[in-house]
């Protein structure tokens, strides 16, 4: 059960400034609604993985910022479509979506949207969830945060239907938060550094080719 008073969540969200655009698509469409939120702007530390580790730091201070309320966090390109009544009545210490092994996601759970009891549960588990990154300069939010979850078992968890975390190209029912994965267009250094390691493998290979062809035809002549 939460300990904090019932009042209505505060949506958070963070960005750093190749969000930007997103982020305004946001914020007009939870202003449309009549929807409190608290935006905050961060430096980018230098690549995409990075900034996303600052989720559950950002996460932290939003308790800290807002004592007696829960907060949902949304990721800077999502866009609220509908009411989100279903946050009143969260009795879990965290909300998020589960992905079943016949979803075709690569993670356990999907952190787009997250909803986080103001409690001592939820804060512990999110201190976890940052310990979970320190060391790890490739990984993603969504690693550390199946980490933590599997370290808190006695966190109570509310599965949150996949509307709310609707990823715009995907099939289903109708959106209540849309995901616009802004993501896909920024540039990975885990991706780029895969795709370097791959060169070099190629180059290395061809070399070694070419090296025991010539060896080959020396003997030859």
């Amino acid at each position: 059960m939460n300990d904090n008073v019932k009042m209505p969540p505060v949506i958070c969200a963070y960005y750093t400034d190749n969000y930007k655009n997103e982020v305004e698509t946001l914020k007009e469409s939870l202003d449309k609604l009549g929807i409190t939120y608290y935006v905050k702007r961060y430096e980018s530390r230098g690549y995409w993985e990075a900034n996303t580790c600052i989720k559950p730091e950002f996460l932290l201070e939003c308790l800290d910022r807002f004592p007696g309320r829960s907060i949902v966090y949304l990721d800077a390109d999502a866009v609220v479509r509908k009411p989100l009544s279903l946050f009143d009545n969260i009795e879990a210490d965290i909300g998020v979506f589960h992905c079943s092994d016949a979803g075709g996601f690569s993670h356990k759970y999907l952190t787009g949207t997250i909803f986080i009891a103001n409690n001592s549960k939820s804060r512990l588990f999110i201190k976890d969830w940052i310990e979970c990154q320190r060391g790890v300069w490739l990984g993603v939010d969504q690693d550390s945060f199946d980490k933590a979850m599997a370290i808190n078992k006695d966190l109570s968890v509310f599965n949150l239907p996949e509307s709310y975390v609707k990823i715009f190209d995907r099939t289903g029912a109708d959106a209540v938060i849309e995901h616009f994965q802004a993501s896909r267009k920024k540039v990975k250094l885990q991706r780029f550094i895969k795709k370097l390691r791959n060169a070099c493998i190629i180059i290395f290979a061809v070399s070694l080719v070419y090296w025991f062809l010539v060896s080959k035809l020396a003997h030859l002549m």
